[in-house]
């Protein structure tokens, strides 16, 4: 069982359990792995690794598997993670004021595996009745699960809003100053299912996630865009929550009151809390003043549910409206990204929360925005891909979170 640290200690880590963190992630990633091997992939030497290793053993979180070809001598042996000796779990209570919103909850083993899955829908609803809904995911998914609850070492729920650890609430952005405490209950799940619960911002953990399970390679500092209301900031592999538990905000509050489309002038840093890029609210205004396109006949001339899937579905049979609908969002996205490019100089940017769906249309201009308003050389540096984890992103995030304190703490 893990034990519940504060958000803002995340990447305050001991050495000892920094590099319990990095061998475990090395053979998690890359096993089964030599003791040698795993020595020349961390860079530190081979008895501090053997005496790590020997712990892990111990513990149960990794097993000693056969022989690797020898090149002389006594064959070396091959150590892997034991994915099955323990589990953790993640949710995902959905964004906030978003049509036809799911909830997901999942049961991982220790390679992020899962293993168990259920997805419901969830009713819009104030904070604190979201909060108890992704309790009540928890509980449904301990008595479903097909794993022993006991080696369930955590749980971890990733919500839409503005966190503040000190204060220990989190506020809907789409209701500015309504605050919601987390702490009862936090507290009261902790007693009913005897597991210590985690809290993170739902664009935070669905970077994480992409950054453990998605990526192809290692990197050291990556930016996760969560459509475009929210960003995950991975620096040398650690979550970076800020003062409080609320970084990765992007732009300025809109307050509700507000002309989106007025705001949409403005330069593409500004603009911020709008879930689908403003496609949907644009593609209704055009319609209204007119122009032909086959999103009328996708809706059956139901403009009210217009959605970013449907404009992304019209631009990709060639609808011309659509697409340069697309094509204007991609560049006021672009234009955000170059700035965080700029600011941040990360290895990968990479782009989920649904808008990645769109593929190429929304790539090639993001990426031509931030080639034109990037430095050269932060520019040359990054790539820009879409993210890979889809609908289950912020639940594996969150059960990753999980997975890096038992990886912590061993």
């Amino acid at each position: 069982m893990i034990r519940r640290r504060l958000l803002l200690d995340e990447h305050r880590l001991t050495e000892h359990e920094q590099k319990s963190l990095d061998l475990l992630e090395l053979i998690r990633q890359r096993g089964p792995l030599t003791r040698t091997e795993l020595s020349q992939g961390s860079g530190f030497n081979i008895v501090t690794v053997s005496n790590y290793v020997s712990d892990f053993i111990k513990q149960g979180l990794v097993v000693e598997r056969g022989f690797d070809v020898s090149t002389g001598g006594r064959k070396p042996v091959l150590v892997e993670l034991n994915a099955k000796s323990g589990f953790a779990i993640g949710v995902d209570v959905g964004p906030m004021g978003y049509p036809k919103t799911t909830m997901t909850g999942l049961i991982t083993d220790l390679k992020g595996t899962i293993v168990h899955r259920i997805v419901r829908p969830r009713p819009l609803e104030s904070m604190d009745q979201i909060l108890a809904h992704g309790g009540e995911l928890i509980g449904e998914l301990l008595k479903s699960s097909p794993v022993d609850p006991k080696k369930i070492q955590g749980a971890a729920i990733g919500i839409s809003g503005v966190l503040d650890e000190r204060a220990g609430t989190i506020r809907d952005t789409s209701q500015r100053g309504i605050r919601t405490s987390y702490l009862a209950a936090r507290d009261r799940w902790e007693a009913e299912f005897k597991l210590p619960v985690l809290i993170g911002n739902d664009a935070s953990l669905g970077g994480y996630g992409e950054y453990r399970l998605g990526l192809d390679r290692s990197v050291e500092n990556m930016v996760y865009l969560y459509s475009d209301v929210g960003a995950s900031l991975i620096f040398h592999g650690h979550i970076f929550w800020g003062s409080g538990g609320s970084a990765g905000q992007l732009g300025v509050f809109v307050p509700s009151g507000d002309d989106y489309l007025n705001w949409v002038k403005s330069p593409g840093f500004v603009v911020s809390n709008v879930w689908d890029l403003g496609l949907s609210s644009q593609a209704r205004k055009l319609i209204q003043e007119g122009n032909a396109t086959t999103i009328t006949q996708l809706v059956q001339d139901r403009l009210d549910t217009i959605t970013m899937e449907t404009v992304i579905q019209a631009a990709a049979s060639g609808d011309q409206v659509a697409r340069e609908l697309l094509e204007h969002s991609a560049l006021q996205l672009g234009i955000r990204i170059a700035s965080l490019v700029n600011l941040l100089n990360p290895d990968v940017v990479v782009i989920g929360g649904g808008i990645e769906k769109a593929g190429s249309l929304l790539l090639d201009p993001v990426w031509r925005a931030v080639k034109r308003y990037s430095y050269e050389e932060p520019a040359s540096l990054v790539d820009i891909l879409p993210a890979t984890l889809g609908d289950n992103a912020v639940a594996l995030g969150a059960a990753c979170w999980v997975i890096r304190e038992i990886f912590v703490q061993a």
